[in-house]
């Protein structure tokens, strides 16, 4: 088809003519003269430019540019001009030209029933109508059947963290090779760009037809701006397509969240068994780049707090998630409070506060008791429908060796009271002491609705011998008095098992006998009122308050009255074994006497033993102390050794060697 050329206005009325005519022949086919205009403005800085054409579906193609200029009562025109074959005259074929009008769009998509070769290659170019100008682009020129623009991921983009990277997938419905790219920016960052590779068809989709697509890049401290692209890429490595536009944004929240500043306040607990924690604090909001800005995934969508009740650990759910600045009424048992920050990744933690156990202020009583092999408990009862957990720990072990049951609500007991028991349970088995606590609920399947029923200690196995005060020594003290003392009761270890000491004294004859009460925080105490001459004996035990201990062993002394006198020993002989000595000589039948002797001597106020059968040496010395190393194991005989040692009867203690009593045959 040709044209008349005109001068002026008329020119570009038939130009508009030939347009409206090539687009008025779709599906008819189109051919117009190519026409030229003087004042066509190519290379201009005005105007449109990168021109680029390509197939975007079977049969479907679409050019699209871009244009620097004003936008006012501008008109794109796409031109694109091939040869046509001649069927019956081969290597022959004519040259046609279609031109689609656009308006201000600049983008113009046809099809193969435009007319358009797809298998010959196309030239193309963009003429811009700006008033009385013409302002052309470059052209281009390619084979269509071949050069396919991909599209970006249209779906949802899913992304993942782990160890510094972030991986991004997607799903495509296009099976074909393909290459992608990233481009990224941050709040105080340009964009930067990075390449994810060729990506691999495996031929595997899932049950929608869609085959996966995956990306990674740096994970940063800043929260990201993400976009992606995808272009065709041939067998050969060659690229088969221009690239395809930026995908919509994929906001990123940074990999280490700000701390949190929030205050947990905790008041004592109370009567009930419960105490109020209340949170105070504002969550920290994070800079986000510009393409981001009230986009879903950069922000912290909410902030929680997680509640984790690290006692009774057999209940049914030991954690609960609350809203941050909720109040809460916690038991006094220990928990774990950890402020979340919930992202498109899950929850982060961004700040952690213990809270620690509390026992109830004053005297709960839990009452333990012993039948063969069962062990009963029994403590107060709460309202009906009240479900209770029991927990016993070795007193101060590592929380991994509590043990807790859980009782469940029955019948109201007429005297107010629970009662739990068991046959054998290992961990009370063992000799020791266990911290008791019972928890309460009448929802407890929530961990933040228990209360602390009661708090008290249990000494597991036999207290009554385990707690036996051992190593009971007496030392002189004044003329009348002594002073016993002994090492702490193991009971004592166990707070608030131990109530009291009993010291019991009394005269081995019989005549006299009296107890002191002393303090489970005291291990000594002064026996007074005591005779000279007299052998007593004392004792100590370990009381609870249900349970009397066993008595620890008898301990014998005696001591005689300031200024008695008598010879002296080569060695010293301790008074509790002259009495001893004393007593078996003069009991009846024995066929013995002691001799002794007595003299008062002048330059001593101590008393004195003199060994029967030795002679004075003219020297005194003093009766060896009541706390000498003897008086706490007591003599036994000599094996072997001097010649005292061949003596009948003859006794020692260690490092010491003493003299034999001398026997009338």
């Amino acid at each position: 088809m040709g044209t008349m050329r005109l001068p002026g206005p008329s020119r570009h009325v038939a130009f508009l003519l030939l347009c409206q005519l090539g687009a008025s022949s779709r599906g008819d086919g189109c051919c117009v003269e190519k026409t030229s205009h003087p004042d066509e403005a190519s290379g201009s800085s005005l105007g449109p430019r990168n021109l680029s054409c390509y197939r975007v579906s079977g049969t479907d193609y679409e050019c699209s540019w871009q244009y620097d200029g004003p936008e006012d009562n501008v008109a794109h025109f796409l031109w694109c001009c091939f040869v046509r074959q001649n069927s019956t005259h081969a290597g022959f074929g004519q040259e046609c030209c279609c031109c689609f009008s656009s308006g201000r769009s600049r983008t113009v998509q046809f099809w193969e029933q435009d007319g358009i070769s797809m298998l010959s290659k196309v030239t193309f170019w963009v003429e811009s109508r700006l008033g009385n100008r013409t302002l052309k682009s470059q052209e281009i020129s390619q084979y269509l059947y071949n050069w396919t623009k991909l599209t970006p991921p249209l779906g949802h983009i899913r992304v993942s963290r782990s160890h510094g990277q972030l991986r991004m997938d997607w799903n495509v419905s296009d099976e074909v090779g393909a290459e992608v790219q990233f481009r990224r920016r941050m709040p105080t960052t340009n964009w930067t760009s990075g390449d994810c590779g060729p990506q691999v068809t495996s031929g595997l989709s899932d049950i929608r037809g869609s085959s996966s697509e995956s990306c990674l890049c740096p994970s940063e401290n800043m929260t990201q701006e993400i976009q992606i692209r995808r272009r065709r890429r041939l067998s050969s490595g060659a690229p088969g397509g221009p690239w395809s536009d930026w995908s919509v944004p994929v906001c990123v929240p940074p990999e280490v969240l700000p701390q949190a500043q929030i205050k947990f306040l905790v008041e004592p607990l109370n009567q009930g068994g419960r105490r109020r924690l209340t949170m105070q604090g504002q969550s920290p909001q994070l800079a986000v780049p510009e393409g981001c800005r009230g986009r879903p995934g950069a922000q912290v969508k909410r902030h929680l707090v997680l509640v984790r009740m690290l006692s009774c650990r057999c209940q049914a759910q030991t954690s609960k998630t609350v809203p941050l600045g909720k109040t809460l009424n916690l038991s006094g048992a220990a928990y774990d409070l950890a402020v979340l920050a919930k992202t498109r990744f899950g929850h982060s933690t961004i700040q952690r506060w213990p809270l620690p156990a509390q026992e109830l202020s004053g005297t709960r009583t839990l009452n333990v008791s012993l039948e063969g092999n069962v062990t009963f408990m029994q403590w107060a009862a709460q309202a009906p429908g009240t479900t209770y957990c029991l927990e016993w720990q070795p007193w101060e072990q590592h929380r991994n060796h509590t043990h807790c049951t859980l009782i469940a609500p029955e019948e109201e007991d007429p005297a107010k009271m629970v009662t739990h028991s068991w046959s054998s349970v290992p961990a009370l088995d063992q000799e020791g002491c266990y911290r008791v606590t019972v928890f309460a609920s009448k929802n407890p399947k929530n961990p933040t609705l228990w209360a602390t029923v009661l708090s008290s200690y249990y000494f597991g196995g036999n207290a009554s011998r385990v707690g036996t005060p051992r190593h009971v020594s007496v030392r002189n003290h004044t003329g009348d008095s002594v002073s016993v003392e002994w090492t702490a009761s193991q009971l004592s270890t166990c707070p608030w098992v131990l109530t009291q000491y009993v010291v019991r004294c009394e005269a081995e004859d019989g005549t006299w006998e009296s107890e002191w009460l002393v303090p489970p925080t005291k291990t000594q105490v002064t026996l007074d009122g005591l005779r000279s001459r007299v052998v007593y004996k004392v004792q100590v035990r370990a009381d609870t308050e249900r349970l009397r201990g066993a008595w620890s062993p008898a301990q014998r002394f005696s001591f005689g009255p300031p200024g008695t006198c008598a010879h002296p020993c080569p060695r010293p002989v301790a008074a509790l074994l002259w009495s001893s000595l004393a007593a078996r000589a003069s009991r009846p039948g024995s066929g013995a006497t002691l001799r002794t002797s007595r003299r008062c001597c002048t330059r001593e106020t101590s008393w004195w033993w003199r060994c029967p059968g030795t002679e004075a040496t003219g020297q005194s010395r003093p009766r060896p102390a009541l706390n000498a190393p003897w008086t706490h194991g007591g003599p036994r005989r000599l094996r072997g050794g001097g010649s005292d040692s061949q003596k009948p009867g003859a006794w020692a203690w260690p490092g010491r060697t003493v003299p034999a009593v001398t026997w009338p045959t």
